[in-house]
């Protein structure tokens, strides 16, 4: 039988789950904190076609938002491509912040307080 000070305290009356049991979990006391809150950076998706959307992703950085585009459309046309990196380069240097490429066909651009580390995270087996 628990004592009192274990039924306060609560060790002794809970059961760990074991390894491979499903355990839920509750998190509606936590999102209530969150729904009014505005976060403070975007992390904006956009495909690159051509020179047309460079304003657009360039203000988006200026206001403090990330990006991940996809620059596959815009490889066959080797002067857009370098002419848009040339840009972003510019902008993120503005803000202070980073760009850097993932694999061959897309491009993160990151705003100020934001760096982007280029060592792969390992997941060991």
């Amino acid at each position: 039988m628990p004592s009192i000070l274990d039924k306060i305290i609560g060790t002794g009356s809970t059961k760990e789950p074991e390894a491979g049991e499903y355990s839920e979990i509750d998190l509606s006391e936590f999102e209530a904190d969150i729904e009014g809150e505005v976060p403070c950076m975007y992390i904006k998706i956009a495909e690159l076609t051509g020179l047309e959307q460079l304003p657009k992703l360039k203000e988006e950085i200026y206001k403090g938002n990330a990006l991940l585009i996809d620059i596959s459309a815009t490889k066959r046309d080797k002067m857009t491509l370098e002419r848009v990196i040339k840009e972003l380069k510019h902008v993120t240097g503005d803000v202070h912040g980073d760009i850097a490429g993932i694999g061959e066909d897309q491009l993160i651009a990151t705003p100020h307080n934001v760096k982007i580390d280029r060592s792969k995270v390992v997941v060991g087996m």
